[in-house]
């Protein structure tokens, strides 16, 4: 009987050592150094929606990779309450992170408030457009006579083919950094759009409020959020 319990208790010993060795040794990832709140901004204006510099911005977007990278959660309302956003600014800043390439092809299922993994079916059709739009950032009918079974007899169904497939994945989050026009079916890109802006347009934080405002070369506009006078200067060095 003593011996039964000794090796019981030997037992025991090593479950215990096992899953604290587990959890010390569990590999964190960490958030990369290209997520800033300029950039963070930027993105948001672009999807129409008026960010203010926020001090806590960083622990919030730490606190919102680590829970979805390190922790697996997946429930929304969770991961704002923990990092301390409200559900929406949680959507906006889940976006962010995907259109930085931090959190894979998960996609925001709003209807149960989850973050998922995408189907296999889902994943293929992503594959099939990916290169089009992330690296060719291409249009509609660019992509369409790309494909292998377009022809000139087809090319209309095609066109119409590929437009239902990217509402499709532009509504279930998996594509991201552009914007789907229903009405003549063309596709506004994040990036394109960001670098005509700054060809003529410098993108000024409001010293008042926060805000971004996009103000020509050597110009002064009220920024749109708290009517302060915002002004950009001539070149590029002045605002180093």
């Amino acid at each position: 009987m003593i011996i039964f319990c000794f090796l019981l208790l030997i037992f025991m010993s090593f479950i215990v050592f096992g899953i604290f060795y587990k959890k010390t040794n569990k590999k964190n990832y960490e958030l990369d150094n290209n997520i800033n709140e300029w950039s963070f901004q930027r993105y948001a204006d672009f999807y129409g929606n008026m960010v203010l510099k926020d001090s806590f911005f960083y622990d919030k977007m730490n606190k919102i990779y680590d829970l979805i990278i390190n922790e697996k959660e997946d429930d929304i309302n969770f991961i704002a309450k923990e990092a301390g956003c409200t559900y929406e600014e949680c959507i906006l800043k889940i976006k962010y992170l995907k259109n930085k390439r931090q959190i894979g092809d998960m996609y925001i299922d709003k209807i149960n408030g989850v973050i998922k993994k995408c189907s296999p079916e889902d994943q293929a059709l992503l594959d099939k457009y990916t290169h089009f739009l992330y690296v060719d950032k291409f249009q509609i009918f660019d992509i369409a006579r790309m494909l292998p079974q377009t022809s000139s007899k087809n090319i209309n169904e095609v066109m119409q083919q590929v437009f239902e497939d990217l509402k499709y994945l532009d509504d279930k989050g998996l594509i991201n950094g552009i914007i789907l026009n229903e009405v003549d079916q063309t596709i506004l890109y994040y990036s394109v759009e960001k670098h005509k802006k700054e060809k003529d347009f410098v993108t000024i934080n409001c010293k008042n409020c926060g805000a971004l405002n996009d103000v020509n070369r050597g110009s002064k506009v009220r920024c749109r959020y708290c009517n302060t006078i915002v002004a950009a200067p001539l070149n590029d060095d002045a605002l180093k």
